[in-house]
């Protein structure tokens, strides 16, 4: 065999071996491929939802694929985890979940099966929902810091509404607690509208919620943010002072996150990682996300990562504390 014919079969040889690669490429890039479901814990109609069925026109636009939302709600958001947990992993069903559900729910709830770090994987950040502390207009405490010191003064004395016990608020006010020194007389409440009734009605003195469930009566003059337990000023919020500048360490919201079951492709994680990046920071997205008293903060999947470390920690801490096991 001469020179030539061997130069010419290794050549062919290389082109073959590099086909299926040609091939894989365009196949990886085209991705989706067919309709993309997102799983939320939450019901139809609730701010998450709304969200993300917002999200999910501008995603179809720019997929030319369906994107179907799966409301999944109840379990305090384990319900919708375990749908994701055993939807198939080839980049068809992502969850668009609670951070309770990941930080929380697996330390007070029995028998959880998931654990996010064996079996997730995450996409990225979507918004967060900041706390508000709010009292009755005619709260003779002006400030956080006038509250605070009546609290000290005379432990629970002070009587703080939430949701109920090892949600989100609760863990915010006893974290506000915590960090303070004051204790307050947590009273858990089964709903939000039993909540506000509690603090309009002055049977508590002070309650905890995100500003959309609070802002109508705030509005209205009937309820007074002392604070906003936001990490940052975010644009609507500027006229309340943050809760960290009097307790240092007193930062608490609700979020929100993208994730996805462990062994779906990288190439579908990372194209959407990048196109929702892409649309939560879109001028319109980020209107709605306000009216729903939701901040996008879209990131990468490390910083999802570090967020949920952080929260997980923050919330442990605070259940040890309050001695909250799982139930």
């Amino acid at each position: 065999m001469n020179k030539r014919i061997r130069n010419w079969m290794a050549g062919f040889s290389l082109l073959a071996a590099l086909a299926p690669v040609a091939q894989a490429q365009p196949a990886q890039a085209k991705w989706p491929t067919g309709p993309v479901r997102f799983v939320v814990p939450f019901p139809a109609g609730s701010a998450p939802d709304v969200l993300i069925r917002f999200v999910g026109v501008k995603l179809t636009d720019m997929w030319g694929q369906s994107v179907i939302v799966d409301n999944r709600p109840g379990g305090s958001g384990v319900i919708g985890m375990n749908a994701i947990l055993t939807a198939p992993a080839d980049g068809s069903v992502f969850g668009f979940v609670q951070g309770s559900a990941i930080s929380v729910a697996p330390s007070i709830i029995k028998d959880v099966k998931y654990d996010f770090k064996r079996d997730f994987v995450p996409v990225t950040l979507a918004a967060v929902l900041p706390f508000v502390l709010v009292v009755p207009a005619d709260s003779p405490h002006k400030t956080l810091a006038d509250l605070l010191t009546a609290a000290r003064a005379n432990p629970k004395s002070v009587e703080v509404a939430d949701v109920g016990r090892g949600t989100a608020p609760h863990l915010a006010s006893a974290l506000l607690g915590i960090q303070s020194g004051a204790q307050f007389l947590e009273v858990h409440y089964p709903g939000g509208a039993q909540a506000m009734q509690a603090v309009l009605g002055g049977q508590t003195q002070m309650m905890v919620d995100s500003y959309n469930v609070v802002a109508g009566n705030v509005q209205g003059g009937k309820l007074r943010v002392l604070a906003s337990m936001a990490d940052r000023v975010e644009p609507g919020l500027e006229q309340f002072p943050l809760a960290n500048k009097t307790v240092p360490g007193a930062v608490a919201h609700g979020w929100f996150a993208v994730i996805a079951k462990k062994g779906v492709p990288s190439a579908a994680l990372a194209r959407m990682n990048r196109d929702l990046n892409d649309v939560l920071l879109r001028p319109d997205v980020v209107a709605k996300s306000r009216e729903l008293g939701t901040y996008p903060r879209p990131g990468t999947p490390e910083q999802l990562l570090e967020h949920i470390e952080q929260d997980r920690k923050t919330a442990q801490s605070v259940l040890d504390r309050l001695g909250i096991k799982p139930e």
